[in-house]
């Protein structure tokens, strides 16, 4: 039996989604502004479905860290992704919806439970503060995330390349307009549907 609903190859182009455009039940990665044209905060979103427009609520996952960089603390928490300044780009990774509506995933122990298995600097595993970043973190989500079923990415790093890329292109209308370009591509995942 396959779960693959939909394959979205690398030739694709990227694509613009209109904020009010975000679907329920997907898993989106949005990079948001960090004051560097090239490096960006590195999150996971799920947009709830019951607020209008969709994206202008849901839950974010994601590491941070006070000043100084020894200190990074996963967190879930309830953002407002669409109309941030902050947000540069959100790129559209898989359909979730297999694992239960949106309290179910947000809330429950399944998709939090794959985002704590990624280390930090202060956690149990050990990685040098210098060589962690959101981004970091963010591609060894992916791999848990590929490893559990909830997508399957055939290279992280190419995976990297093109919202990578999305960011770039993003940054001159966030650089003009104060606000992020919303692209939306899913260049090395597959999007699956329900076991």
């Amino acid at each position: 039996m396959s779960r693959m609903a939909e394959y979205v190859s690398t030739t694709d182009t990227i694509k613009r989604i209109s904020s009010g455009k975000l679907e329920p039940g997907e898993l989106y990665a949005v990079l948001t502004y960090r004051g560097d044209l090239a490096s960006w905060n590195w999150a996971f979103f799920i947009p709830d479905p019951s607020v209008s427009p969709i994206g202008s609520t849901g839950t974010i996952f994601h590491v941070i860290h006070d000043n100084d960089a020894v200190s990074w603390k996963f967190e879930k928490d309830e953002k407002d992704v669409v109309s941030s300044p902050m947000v540069v780009a959100i790129v559209r990774l898989a359909n979730v919806s297999f694992l239960g509506d949106y309290e179910d995933i947000v809330h429950g122990d399944t998709l939090l439970g794959m985002f704590k298995q990624v280390g930090t600097p202060t956690s149990s595993r050990s990685i040098h503060p210098a060589e962690f970043s959101s981004r970091v973190w963010f591609l060894e989500a992916i791999a848990v995330l590929h490893d559990c079923g909830v997508l399957t990415c055939d290279d992280v790093w190419l995976l990297e390349r093109e919202i990578r890329r999305c960011a770039f292109a993003a940054m001159d209308k966030y650089l003009d307009n104060g606000g992020g370009g919303f692209f939306a591509v899913a260049p090395t995942c597959y999007l699956l549907d329900s076991i």
